[in-house]
């Protein structure tokens, strides 16, 4: 497999430590209210197997800190409101680096209510590649915290070898909770591995189908054009277009272009020969079918990644990638999203490949550069 990063993302899901696993299994499971955090992609990787935790019946309260009646004007002020409605509160973190400004606030109010009030059953749990940072320690000591490595050696260069900047961790990280999810769901925290397993092999099989096709390269030739690109989806579709949009826009930017969220306030008309990329599970959100509708109106070239093939989303772009799961049932956790996030992942390495082919070298520091400060 050319994609040698996705190998190196599975090795690192493997690794992970089985007792610390099937503990935070336990901790997801106990829990009555669960607040998810993290910042940027990680946060975005987290959120999306949390959405579909969220939806199963009997799930715990799963709130974040942005959604719309979260109590009190930071952590500590909400868990004096939350603490009279739920005795076992969770704070989940997701950070490569353990030491996140964000996330680390937070966790701080979480400790200092937890100290102050004496609450041994609110946990705090962490997935992060240093268990020696200062997050790591704060879920070593009131939960557990889960070691899962990055990139292997920040030197390499080669991006289909090392991955680009964090996508090692925040896709290994997604991976890893969509199956506790899944576990949770069936029942049995045996099922992880296997589930796991699962995952991998479908993935390698959807980027082998997908990512040298046809579709993919007309995609590449518009992106190394002068183009604007707009990607959009609604609920958990939209966390998989933030992350795109985020890496994506790091390499377009470099060069004068821009990546826009479908629907963001500063999202300017689309041009001639721009490109969409539309996510969507169903492919009937009568939302995301408006944007396609609009985007081929100013003649940009649109896609989809749909997970049924003959959806009217599916029937209206002009080619889309199919990502089969299994029947939507509501109340059953979707894998859609994960896959999803996988199979745009290569997406920006194979702009960056195809720049250097046509003799425009985009080294990761200048990309680190455009990394946005307050992402």
């Amino acid at each position: 497999m050319r994609y040698k990063y996705i190998e190196q993302i599975w090795d690192n899901v493997r690794e992970v430590d089985k007792d610390q696993l099937y503990t935070l299994y336990e901790l997801m499971s106990d829990s009555e209210c669960i607040i998810p955090y993290g910042s940027g992609r990680s946060y975005s990787a987290l959120k999306i197997p949390m959405s579909q935790y969220a939806k199963m019946p009997d799930a715990p309260i799963i709130t974040t800190p942005e959604d719309t009646g979260f109590p009190g004007n930071n952590m500590y002020e909400a868990l004096s409101i939350l603490s009279k409605r739920y005795k076992k509160i969770l704070l989940l973190i997701n950070s490569g680096s353990g030491a996140s400004e964000e996330p680390l606030a937070i966790a701080k109010d979480f400790e200092k209510f937890i100290i102050e009030h004496k609450m041994d059953e609110f946990k705090i749990a962490a997935i992060t590649s240093n268990l020696e940072s200062p997050i790591g320690r704060l879920a070593t000591k009131y939960g557990v915290a889960i070691q899962l490595k990055g990139r292997r050696d920040e030197r390499v260069a080669d991006f289909l070898t090392a991955g680009i900047m964090g996508d090692n961790f925040e896709l290994g990280s997604m991976m890893l909770v969509q199956a506790l999810v899944n576990s949770i769901h069936k029942g049995n925290k045996n099922k992880v591995y296997s589930i796991l397993e699962g995952y991998y092999k479908k993935i390698v099989k959807l980027i082998s189908e997908y990512v040298d096709s046809d579709l993919y390269n007309n995609m590449i030739d518009i992106l190394s054009r002068r183009s604007n690109v707009y990607i959009g989806g609604r609920g958990s579709a939209h966390e998989v277009a933030t992350m795109l949009v985020i890496r994506l826009n790091h390499i377009k930017y470099a060069v004068g272009d821009h990546v826009y969220r479908a629907r963001g306030s500063n999202t300017p008309r689309p041009r001639p020969g721009d490109l969409g990329i539309l996510i969507s599970c169903s492919g009937e959100n009568p939302s995301v079918n408006r944007w396609a509708r609009n985007l081929i109106s100013t003649k940009a070239y649109v896609v989809a990644i749909v997970g049924v093939k003959n959806s009217s989303l599916a029937r209206l772009v002009h080619d889309n990638m199919v990502v089969n799961t299994e029947e939507i049932k509501p109340g059953t956790p979707r894998d859609f999203y994960m896959y999803a996030s996988f199979l745009l992942s290569p997406l920006p390495i194979r702009l960056i490949e195809k720049f250097k082919e046509l003799g425009l070298v985009l080294p990761e520091s200048l990309l680190k550069y455009y990394h946005s400060t307050v992402e």
